[in-house]
């Protein structure tokens, strides 16, 4: 007769202390991100650049909005008929309709 080697709790086969959901090293309330991108678009849209002596979840949405987003359209600026135009073709493309 065999001997089965079984967990002792089938149900916890995962690490011993679960990641919480955040983003990156950059941990921080939905609330306070919406505020930090708020803040960088309004100043990278008036000519501003990322100020380096801001820290946290600031200094992150800074960077995103300055570098990351330009030249692929920062979607929060499009209007609703461009992003419904775009996920149409997208839709026909990919063949869901």
């Amino acid at each position: 007769m065999a001997i089965r080697h079984t967990p002792k709790n089938p149900r916890r086969q995962s690490a011993a202390f679960q990641r919480k959901p955040g983003l990156g090293r950059y941990n921080a309330p939905r609330a306070e991100w919406q505020e930090a991108y708020r803040a960088a678009r309004i100043a990278i849209g008036q000519g501003a650049k990322p100020d380096p002596v801001t820290d946290g979840v600031f200094w992150k949405a800074q960077l995103v909005v300055a570098y990351e987003r330009n030249g692929h359209g920062d979607r929060l600026e499009q209007p609703a008929s461009v992003k419904l135009a775009a996920k149409r073709l997208i839709d026909e493309i990919v063949g869901a309709a």
